[in-house]
């Protein structure tokens, strides 16, 4: 049997499995980054509407009638996020609804809408109304 021939092949061997691992646990590396970013934007996206429509609600305190607004805010360079929010009767009570859309550059990345339904004219935080989130 001729040695120096199967230590060539032995290597091959090893160094085939050690390259199919190394490209195989790249591939799991780089999914996780991008659930992990995925995770992260939409974190930002809930707090962002989140904050709509806490932003909704102290403007219902202080006016209790329809109105719509937006605005947004820069947060990283050609990243931004643009909040919509707009209160509506319904019946007696105020309906918030509270849109957030995270761009970068012209490329809208995520979206969320949250509304708070059957917001009563009371004084205080009470009867802030029925949290939701559209899915």
């Amino acid at each position: 049997m001729n040695k120096k021939g199967f230590s060539i092949y032995l290597t091959f061997l090893v160094t085939t499995i050690v390259f199919l691992l190394v490209t195989g646990s790249q591939e799991i590396s780089i999914l996780t980054l991008d659930i992990s970013r995925s995770d992260a934007i939409d974190v930002i996206v809930f707090h962002a509407a989140d904050g709509g429509l806490e932003r909704g609600l102290a403007k219902l305190r202080h006016n209790y009638k329809p109105f719509s607004y937006s605005y947004t805010s820069e947060l990283k360079p050609n990243r931004q996020i643009r909040v919509n929010i707009t209160a509506a009767k319904n019946k007696n009570n105020m309906n918030i609804y509270s849109e957030a859309i995270l761009m970068e550059g012209n490329k809208e990345v995520s979206r969320r809408t949250l509304t708070r339904l059957d917001i009563a004219n009371n004084s205080g935080r009470k009867d802030c109304g029925r949290f939701t989130e559209e899915i």
